[in-house]
């Protein structure tokens, strides 16, 4: 009952996303979401009984919400799920849509949203947390495994998303551009190929297998379609930070240059969008500009920190014994050369689309040189980690001259930081 009335079909439809993926492992309407029953329609019923998997919207000024679920050590048998919605996780993909798409959306561009978005924008939430109480962790990887053209491409996010699974951190579009003519209905993400495949995986029955040992045989052939399918692929096990194609809130990741230069394109625009989008109620304070302020910068950061992650890393695919090559294959030396390149280009120096008086001015006395210095110390902080150093050195250690060294990363960030000099 403490769900927003207006928001309850929204709900509804973030459980029912899930069908059509049960639909293709052979199971028609599995998952349906019911309004919970009065106490003279079923005065039995207690949200707390274990036969009953709940969705709670709880009054919070948390931005979240979550998907946990109750299974049965022996099996693995998911038993129950409840999933809890804090109330704030509105204002969380409010603040997300706007810094990452409002430019391509004029109905962002307004504050408030209108309930329409909004629901979209629950509905996306809901279906994620479904996907967790259906036993499917978070997927990282998923969204660099499609081309990064392909996420401009009208044609293809209509068909398949911008990312392969709703499971991953790929929020809302941001690559796309205006010129793109990518439909609203398109940015936001729903239940992918990704999700489909492993659905099917996951509880498509196998028929004459009696036991968990004898369906092992089609599972791993199943599996075997991540090979020419990229975008079936999972988090690789042990990665452990090294893959720049498992961060989390990208989009476009085949490519986090390109698509962290398209991401800023937009990030302009949302600037110029800030003061107009705000000022929506005379007499209130200037609190969502503040905020959202902060979000776009926030952005920024993010989108620098994808580039960074490129240095150092590791492509990685996980595989078993059988299956040909490694597992982990280091990032091209041009590849680290050019991240490296951008960030000096475009991190370090100053972005001046977001320093903008007639906005500061409404929210601060003083402030911004240490917000964009803070921000550019954590995309330094990044790039010059520890564990970055490490993979360096090791890299450099096995592939000799076709690494990218830890003094060239050095000498190259030192020349870049004082070219004026």
């Amino acid at each position: 009952s403490a769900t927003p009335s207006n928001l309850v079909p929204w709900v509804k439809k973030g459980v029912e996303d899930w069908q059509a993926a049960f639909e293709a492992a052979g199971f028609k309407n599995a998952i349906v979401a019911k309004p919970a029953p009065t106490a003279d329609q079923d005065p039995e019923f207690d949200p707390e009984d274990v036969r009953y998997s709940v969705i709670r919207w709880l009054p919070s000024t948390i931005e979240n919400a979550q998907g946990p679920y109750i299974s049965d050590p022996r099996t693995g048998e998911i038993l129950n799920a409840d999933i809890q919605v804090f109330h704030n996780v509105m204002n969380l993909v409010r603040d997300w849509y706007f810094v990452q798409v409002g430019p391509l959306d004029a109905r962002a561009q307004k504050l408030p949203l209108p309930d329409e978005l909004m629901g979209r924008l629950i509905e996306h939430v809901i279906a994620h947390e479904v996907g967790h109480t259906l036993g499917f962790q978070h997927n990282m990887k998923a969204s660099s495994m499609y081309p990064q053209a392909k996420v401009r491409d009208r044609d293809w996010v209509h068909r398949m998303g911008h990312t392969p699974s709703i499971m991953d951190y790929s929020r809302f579009n941001y690559v796309a551009q205006p010129e793109d003519k990518i439909d609203v209905a398109d940015l936001v993400p729903g239940v992918g190929p990704y999700d489909i495949w492993a659905t099917h995986w996951g509880y498509a029955s196998i028929a004459n297998a009696q036991t968990s040992d004898a369906e092992k045989p089609t599972l791993d052939a199943w599996a075997r379609a991540q090979d020419q399918t990229p975008w079936y692929r999972f988090s690789t096990a042990n990665s452990a930070g090294s893959d720049p194609g498992e961060e989390t809130e990208a989009v476009g990741d085949a490519d986090a240059i390109r698509s962290t230069a398209l991401g800023v394109k937009n990030l302009e625009r949302v600037a110029k969008l800030l003061m107009p989008a705000t000022a929506y109620k005379l007499g209130d304070p200037y609190e969502d500009l503040a905020e959202l302020y902060g979000r776009m910068l926030g952005q920024w950061t993010l989108e620098m920190g994808h580039v960074a992650q490129i240095v150092g890393g590791f492509d990685s695919q996980q595989k078993a014994i059988g299956q040909k090559g490694r597992i982990f294959t280091p990032v091209g030396k041009v590849r680290q050369q050019e991240a490296v390149k951008f960030l000096l280009d475009n991190a370090f120096v100053t972005p001046k689309w977001a320093v903008d008086a007639d906005i500061l001015r409404r929210i601060e006395p003083v402030g911004v040189l240490s917000r964009i210095r803070n921000a550019q110390t954590t995309v330094m902080n990044s790039l010059l980690s520890s564990p970055r150093f490490a993979r360096l050195i090791e890299q450099e250690a096995l592939d000799g001259p076709r690494a990218y060294t830890a003094s060239e990363l050095l000498a190259s960030v030192r020349r870049g930081l004082w070219k004026e000099l």
